[in-house]
Order: structure tokens, then C-alpha cells, then sequence
């Protein structure tokens, strides 16, 4: 399970991907201790039924990103890079293993970002209305085909859906 940093491939769900995650989040709490308030696996592989490319999404709650510095510290020995923040105010991103052979991305963000509920609110969501699991292997089967070799194509490629998803979950699960 890696892929290359900038490639686009698909592949079937595999239950395997739940166990990847939980090796990895049994390190990661080993490591990161009591900084964790939450840890969640998110994104495709985390969704039984759907296509994914095979890298495992985690979403780390903590304290404050002013913490990111000394957690930096303690993930480069577990061959984490801190890409920053990519755009995204209330996140952080890392990645793990070289450029060639990604395995897993880590999503740092605060209690009660928009990180933290868009992350969550998309994958219940969909776990909840199997028709958009289909709708979005659908989608995002088309844009590997046109984008195999254009990652921020079939990433642009999905925001639309993405933020349809999110919008449908915040009316149905926002008080």
C-alpha cells in the first residue's frame, strides 16, 4: 500500500485499509501521548464500498497548531513530512514516506474547525446514503481516467461533490 506523490490510481476497497489504519494510529498515540484528543480514520479508505487511491487519510484533533513544531519533532523519526498547511487555514498536513511510495496523510486540526466537522459530516454522510458512495466512485473513477497523471486536476475535480456532501450533512446532522 503507497503511492507515487502526483499519480492518480484507484483501487477497489480493501479491508486491509482498516487494519493499516489502526497499526498506525496505535503508533501515532504511542508517540504522540496526550497531545490526541481525537483520532479519526477519514477519507475514502475509511469507507467500506469505495474506491480510494491506497493511501490512509488520519485526522488528528489537538490543542492548538501552535503545537505543530514539536509535533513535527517527534513524527520525523516515523518518516513524516510536515507539508504545512496547503491552503487550508485551520490545518495542517503531513505525509509519510518518500515522494515515490506515499502511505499515509495525517490532517492536523483543532476542536471544532471546519476541518474537523467537513472531515467528519462528508464520511458519515456517505456511510449513511450509500447512493452517494456509488455517485462518488463514479466521479472519482472518471477524473483517475481523464487526470491519472494530474493529481490536482482530480483533486479540483471533486470539490464541487464534495462540497454538496458536506453542505447535505450540516442540514441534516447541525442542530
Amino acid at each position: 500500500m503507497a503511492l507515487q506523490r502526483g499519480i492518480v490510481m484507484l483501487e477497489d476497497y480493501n479491508p486491509k485499509w482498516k487494519e493499516d489504519y489502526e497499526r498506525e494510529e496505535t503508533l501515532l498515540k504511542s508517540v504522540l501521548k496526550d497531545r490526541i484528543i481525537e483520532i479519526h480514520h477519514i477519507g475514502s479508505t475509511s469507507i467500506e464500498g469505495l474506491k480510494a487511491k491506497p493511501v490512509i487519510d488520519i485526522l488528528i484533533v489537538i490543542k492548538s497548531l501552535d503545537e505543530i513544531k514539536e509535533i513535527e519533532d517527534l513524527l520525523k523519526d516515523y518518516d513524516y513530512e510536515n507539508r504545512g498547511q496547503q491552503g487550508v487555514p485551520d490545518r495542517y498536513f503531513f505525509a509519510k514516506g518518500p515522494e515515490e511510495a506515499r502511505s499515509h496523510y495525517i490532517h492536523f486540526t483543532e476542536p471544532n474547525s471546519d476541518t474537523y466537522y467537513n472531515q467528519l459530516y462528508f464520511k458519515k454522510y456517505l456511510i449513511e446514503h450509500p447512493e452517494y458512495i456509488k455517485k462518488y466512485c463514479d466521479l472519482k473513477q472518471e477524473l483517475a481516467t481523464k487526470f491519472a497523471m494530474e493529481r490536482p486536476k482530480y483533486t479540483q475535480g471533486k470539490n464541487d461533490f464534495i462540497k454538496e456532501v458536506i453542505s447535505l450533512a450540516k442540514e441534516e446532522y447541525d442542530d
